[in-house]
């Protein structure tokens, strides 16, 4: 006999009342669940990127920030006279530069005083000129006025004649020394003014070193209005997001150093979850999944998903003192309420699989066998028979059967050891 809705399904030699279910066709999610607090995605640390005096800071933790707004106000008077001082000198480096660009007087002066090398070079060759010629007029004179004072001695002219001949002899030779003296004259003046030329070329050599020499001048005193410039638009400290004060740790007024911490900042609509999972867990996601998160007690459900998956897990003790290897997995939530905050407790149940036509049997009427095989009781004909099993999915309550079972099998929904296979049952179907 075969009973309905409660009633109960008997076969020949009814035996014990077994309570059996049908297996039904719907949908099945896998999943694990773990504790997770919230936290901001991106915190923003505000130090002092200089060393300054700072006014005093009247931000406290929550209040609104926008971005670009003035969070400390900095003494800048140091560092905007620093960035002037910075500036004149690269103005008159750039003005001295000027002025070494142009070197049209001195390339004046050093032509003029190659033109007067040639004029002197000319001029010694000139004298060099007369001064042969008026060697050879000498040599001519003096032998003349000895080849007289020979014919003198013979007799054949008169002593009075050889009076002209000597003014001759001498004449020239005064002559000679004045053209001598004009010849080393013109040799003073052409070394003097090839020492005029190489002073000319000197200057201009001189005039390219110190335009080297400012070049690097000016490099260095540019260096140093950028460093501060720098420096000056980091002694202004402004938000850089749109977002809230999260912590202050400095109240102000008072000389601080690079590298002081001020403010945290964050933006709350930015908020995930970071939950540490077991590894053998973590290797079931993938970026993308879906995650349920929910505060036990207060009903708040929330969706979100697994954004990322840290490279590098740890250690951790279990609460019974097992030790455990975990990973933190960073999930993102869809949809947060306003009144959620930062370091918030919530439980995430992560979705590793999910189907919608599953064969569903309760966990609890599936039993393992030594050898690691899964397998159930089934009523058949009045008696128990053990069906081999292969599983799918598994949810915390249910669980997916691929093969051994149909829509129309008895599973008994609560086996326990006691239980033989061929042994007399009444399958009784109900809740």
């Amino acid at each position: 006999m075969i009973a309905c809705g409660g009633a109960f399904f008997g076969g020949l030699g009814g035996g014990p009342e077994t309570r059996v279910i049908r297996p039904r066709l719907g949908e099945i999610q896998e999943s694990f669940r773990e504790p997770g607090r919230t936290r901001l995605e991106n915190t923003w640390a505000i130090s002092m990127q200089v060393s300054a005096r700072i006014g005093r800071i009247d931000l406290e933790p929550g209040d609104p920030v926008a971005k670009g707004q003035v969070l400390v106000e900095v003494d800048r008077v140091p560092f905007e006279v620093r960035a002037r001082r910075a500036e004149a000198s690269v103005a008159t480096l750039r003005a001295r530069l000027a002025v070494m660009d142009d070197t049209t007087l001195e390339e004046t002066s050093s032509e003029e005083a190659e033109a007067r090398v040639r004029s002197s070079r000319q001029a010694v060759m000139a004298a060099m000129a007369r001064v042969a010629a008026q060697n050879n007029k000498v040599e001519f004179a003096t032998r003349e006025l000895e080849r007289r004072r020979e014919l003198a001695e013979d007799g054949t002219i008169a002593p009075t004649e050889l009076d002209d001949f000597q003014l001759a002899a001498d004449t020239a030779g005064e002559t000679l020394a004045q053209f001598e003296a004009g010849l080393a004259g013109e040799r003073e003046n052409l070394q003097a003014n090839i020492l005029g030329s190489q002073r000319a070329r000197e200057t201009i050599v001189r005039k390219q070193v110190e335009r080297r020499e400012n070049l690097a001048q000016i490099a260095s005193a540019e260096a140093d209005l950028e460093s501060a410039r720098h420096d000056l638009d980091l002694a202004r400290v402004v938000s850089p997001i749109d977002g809230v004060v999260l912590a202050r740790y400095e109240r102000g007024e008072r000389p601080m150093v690079l590298g002081d911490k001020l403010i945290l900042l964050g933006d709350p609509a930015a908020i995930e979850v970071i939950c540490d999972v077991l590894t053998e867990d973590a290797l079931k996601l993938n970026s993308g999944a879906d995650a349920v998160l929910e505060s036990l007690g207060s009903g708040v459900r929330l969706t979100g998903r697994v954004t990322r998956i840290e490279p590098q897990g740890f250690t951790k003790l279990s609460s019974l003192g097992v030790e455990q290897q975990r990973v933190n997995v960073i999930a993102s939530i869809d949809d947060p309420p306003a009144n959620l905050g930062v370091g918030f407790r919530l439980h995430a149940r992560f979705i590793t699989g999910r189907k919608t036509d599953a064969l569903i049997v309760p966990r609890f009427a599936v039993l393992q066998a030594p050898d690691q095989s899964y397998y159930v009781f089934v009523a058949d004909g009045g008696r128990l028979a053990r069906r081999p099993v292969r599983l799918g999915l598994r949810s915390d309550l249910e669980i997916e059967v691929i093969e051994g079972l149909d829509e129309g099998s008895l599973v008994v929904a609560t086996p326990d050891s006691t239980l033989k296979a061929g042994a007399r049952m009444t399958a009784v179907e109900g809740d």
